[in-house]
């Protein structure tokens, strides 16, 4: 009985720091290098990589799929990470002129800048003729049926902030 009790007791309290050990290290700060936390929501809906034709929820033919898989095998770049490179190259390029000593070469600074948008605008650009591609495979009825979904997801949707309400003095404005 006693070696039953004392069993017991160990567990509970192993259990007992376990817990407590594992609740301090979920709300410690991540350790330096690791990977940020993955964007709520799934980060930007029509920013870089977003899609404005969210096809979530409407019924595809075997045959709309297929043409679909087919825009996207199409348009895939054949090095993913080559546009990333080369933004981040021009920030870095930026930062080195931003912590050179002396006076900032503002020419520079704006070429470099013109740069990055334009790598923007063209993967945007891009984006939106895969799009326009996906849009001449579907009905009318599904377009309609996109257009009458929400701007984001659900699980988004009540994470988005309403704007505040206006307080009413009860004075007509």
């Amino acid at each position: 009985m006693m070696k039953k009790a004392l069993l017991a007791t160990t567990l509970v309290m192993g259990l007992a720091a376990f817990t407590g050990a594992s609740a301090r290290a979920d709300s410690a700060a991540p350790p330096v290098g690791a990977p940020p936390p993955p964007p709520e929501c799934g980060g930007m809906h029509h920013g870089p990589g977003g899609h404005i034709l969210r096809l979530d929820g409407i019924k595809l033919t075997a045959e709309q799929k297929k043409k679909i898989k087919a825009v996207f095998d199409a348009n895939r770049p054949e090095d993913p990470k080559a546009g990333m490179e080369q933004a981040r190259a021009l920030q870095e390029q930026i930062r080195t002129v931003l912590t050179t000593p002396g006076p900032v070469d503002q020419a520079k600074l704006q070429g470099l800048e013109q740069q990055i948008s334009a790598l923007h605008t063209q993967r945007a650009l891009h984006m939106l003729q895969v799009e326009a591609q996906i849009h001449d495979i579907l009905t009318s009825q599904q377009l309609q049926q996109i257009a009458g979904q929400p701007e984001h997801p659900p699980a988004c949707s009540s994470k988005v902030p309403l704007p505040p309400k206006p307080a009413q003095s009860g004075k007509p404005e």
